[in-house]
């Protein structure tokens, strides 16, 4: 390695190359500073008017599907039960286990997401 070629070099003539904007990204910053200066579009408002559901009522409306499902599974092996021989009523019981544990998982993956936004909005709203 030549230390000598690197150490004979002027900082000058380079902060001078750092200064100057190329044409191309001048074009860029114009187009950038027009965009900042114009208004944005309202926001559609998000209510059963307008048809439209966002990703996150999608999300709420699965899920509390699911915990109703759930829930109406319970109700009707509580009223079997009482019919049922010892290795059905243990194959339902760990059916019904496994889909609460189901549901509970998705229910805590659904909070961490919300709470991670929450959290990311926050910390942007600091740094404004």
């Amino acid at each position: 390695m030549n230390v000598s070629s690197v150490a004979g070099l002027s900082a000058n003539p380079v902060l001078e190359q750092s200064a100057v904007r190329p044409d191309a990204l001048g074009g860029l910053a114009d187009k950038f500073s027009r965009l900042m200066e114009q208004q944005p579009p309202a926001p559609v408002p998000n209510d059963s008017t307008t048809g439209a559901s966002s990703p996150i009522s999608h999300f709420v409306g699965s899920q509390e599907a699911l915990m109703r499902q759930s829930f109406d599974a319970v109700r009707d092996f509580s009223a079997q039960a009482p019919a049922m021989n010892p290795q059905e009523l243990a194959a339902r019981h760990i059916e019904l286990n496994y889909q609460l544990a189901m549901v509970q998982v998705q229910f805590n993956a659904g909070v961490y997401i919300s709470q991670s936004s929450k959290n990311g909005l926050q910390t942007l709203m600091k740094n404004q």
